[in-house]
């Protein structure tokens, strides 16, 4: 990312989608995508009325294409989480302009996967049989089911995600907020709370960003993991392994960075974003994507050796049938696509390469979609029983279903970069030097300054004191600090995005949103060991060999509604500690400041108002003016 620009030019580039007419290519893009969408759910249609007979399952296959694309859809979402929440952790600051798209990417992602066990079921209707509710049957769903484990997981991951990328958006609402007009205008003023930027919301917004990435990193392992358990938990030859979730992790983050890189290029391209996603942001993601192609490699080529190992001859057999039976060349163009089309990118001219970038991420798609349909298709056509085997060819039922899937993604994707910020705003502006930050480096003329605000004329800051704006960062914190020294209290800031030595020279003390998730926490911790042990109790199912109060079983549960409760109780603590939805401001709202300017509001007394005045000027405040005196 260039550290040239200015805050002024970065609100310019990275608002220019929202503000500007929807282009020929976007409404072309659009238009082919709601006639595939459309295509996908006359599918979906037909194969209600009919049955799913009209599919290719039979037995011994009863999973196919539904099942892949859920498999395939959950492992696209997994590297939104780890881009922008472990990396966020990490203090990686190059993910900063790629983590917004890569947060919806997981959304949309989800929201594709969920709909598949639905489309599987056959009878649509009856989805709801899998959460667990009173009923007249007097029935609860298997708490030990790795399917009652997905709903849980899947649920709670795209809840979290929604909660984190949502909260990131809430700042930006704010700045496009400001430079919209009529019903654009009132809708991000509705979604952004709102949000002003004042320094009491921005210290509240940083603990709860925290802990949302927190919450979000360790679900990047268990989602999956649960996911895999779907075929480990069962004694299926190349199904039941312990490698499996390390595996399927391994393979949804492969999966989510190849997208990433689809949708990225692209989009860089056609916004030109490319003073804000560099070169060297292709060159991180080509390398984490060798890292996990090694990883997968490492895991097929155990797989094999396990089996040889283990003297067993069904899974000999299963993985030999892989190799060279029916569908040995899916196995060997998926083995091509995940292991050596990859290492490519061993090259650095190829990892910074767009055109070389984007058709190794397409060929890592398709791999890995092949991937997931090897290991299901295989091990259930070729089972135990050699009079059981058969073969499994899907219909055009589910070609047509699998291609609208991907449409649906498309469409939210399309709506996503036309009507929100691709970038995040703050975090950028939060990179850039301060020196190089000020209205010098960019003048704007007043057509491009942001519109002045019409309906909220009226609200007018509810402090009284003095109000400075400045100009710059640095100028800002030494000011507060001197005021301070001089005695003054219960100053105010609002500025375009946050900043550690401001809240420091403010003293600032610890944001009390920690109680609210760990609170919440520890209530869906005891929820999710709670309503299972009651559920077993009250309907006992003896499962295998398993207890009735299965613990280890149950704990998947509670792990899950955890970090669920957690999520909620978190965005709550930030909604009463940042006072959001705001019905009033502290400073007189300026829309500059959510562009380049800090605004601060000295409370004082009568007998202060000369001094305090020369203070802030002399502090280098650009405007000096009274509120509310």
């Amino acid at each position: 990312m260039q550290t040239s620009l200015s805050y002024l030019q970065v609100n310019r580039d990275l608002l220019n989608n929202l503000l500007s007419s929807p282009t020929r290519v976007w409404y072309t893009l659009l238009g082919c995508d709601l006639v595939v969408l459309a295509f996908g759910l006359y599918c979906w249609i037909y194969q209600i009325h009919a049955g799913l007979g009209v599919t290719g399952l039979a037995h011994p296959v009863g999973w196919g294409v539904y099942i892949t694309n859920f498999v395939f859809w959950v492992g696209i979402a997994h590297s939104g989480t780890l881009i922008s929440a472990v990396l966020f952790l990490f203090r990686a600051r190059w993910r900063t302009p790629i983590a917004r798209s890569a947060e919806a990417m997981t959304i949309f992602a989800v929201m594709t996967a969920g709909l598949f066990p639905i489309i599987h079921l056959g009878r649509a209707w009856n989805f709801y049989w899998l959460l667990p509710y009173p009923n007249q049957r007097q029935l609860w769903v298997n708490f030990q089911s790795p399917l009652v484990w997905d709903a849980f997981a899947i649920t709670t991951y795209f809840t979290v995600s929604f909660l984190f990328w949502y909260t990131g958006l809430i700042p930006d609402l704010g700045a496009a907020r400001d430079r919209t007009a009529g019903l654009r205008r009132k809708l991000y003023s509705l979604f952004s709370l709102g949000w002003q930027g004042t320094d009491r919301q921005w210290h509240h917004y940083l603990s709860a960003y925290g802990f949302f990435a927190a919450l979000a990193t360790p679900l990047v392992v268990s989602v999956h993991s649960v996911v895999s358990w779907d075929f480990a938990m069962s004694i299926v030859p190349g199904w039941h392994s312990t490698i499996f979730a390390p595996y399927f992790v391994a393979g949804a983050i492969f999966s989510g960075l190849a997208m990433v890189l689809t949708l990225l290029i692209p989009l860089r391209r056609i916004f030109g974003l490319e003073a804000y996603i560099t070169d060297y942001h292709f060159d991180n993601l080509g390398k984490m994507i060798i890292l996990t192609s090694l990883i997968l490699s490492y895991s097929y080529a155990s797989e094999f050796f396990i089996a040889w190992y283990s003297a067993n001859p069904y899974e000999r057999s299963i993985f030999w049938y892989r190799a060279v039976g029916d569908y040995a060349p899916l196995f060997w163009l998926m083995v091509t696509c995940n292991c050596a089309v990859p290492l490519l990118l061993c090259w650095k001219s190829i990892r910074t390469s767009t055109l070389w970038l984007f058709g190794i991420a397409l060929l890592v798609n398709v791999g890995m979609w092949l991937e997931r349909f090897v290991i299901i298709v295989s091990s259930l056509s070729h089972e135990f029983d050699p009079a059981a085997w058969g073969l499994y060819q899907p219909s055009w039922v589910e070609v047509g279903m699998t291609v609208g899937s991907f449409a649906w993604f498309f469409l939210f994707f399309l709506l996503f970069v036309k009507f929100l910020p691709l970038v995040s705003l703050a975090e950028v502006k939060e990179h850039l030097p301060p020196a190089e930050s000020g209205s010098s480096a960019v003048e704007a003329d007043e057509s491009e300054r942001p519109l002045l605000p019409v309906s909220e004329a009226t609200r007018v800051g509810r402090g009284a004191g003095i109000v400075g704006v400045f100009t710059n960062l640095d100028t800002l914190v030494a000011t507060v600090r001197s005021l301070r020294r001089e005695g003054y209290k219960n100053l105010s800031v609002v500025s375009p995005f946050p900043s550690p030595a401001l809240e420091e020279a403010l003293g600032t003390h610890k944001s009390p949103i920690r109680y609210f998730t760990l609170i919440g926490g520890l209530l869906g911790c005891a929820i999710g060991f709670a309503l299972p042990t009651y559920t077993a109790l009250d309907w006992p199912l003896q499962t295998s060999a398993k207890p009735i109060v299965a613990l280890p079983a149950f704990a998947i549960i509670a792990f899950e509604l955890t970090i669920l409760f957690g999520a909620i109780a978190t965005l709550i603590g930030l909604l009463i500690n940042a006072r959001l939805p705001a019905r009033s401001v502290a400073i007189t709202h300026d829309p500059r400041f959510s562009e380049d300017r800090f605004g601060l509001l000295v409370p004082y007394t009568a007998e202060q108002a000369g001094d305090l005045r020369r203070l802030i000027t002399a502090g280098g405040a650009e405007e000096v003016y009274g509120q509310g005196v």
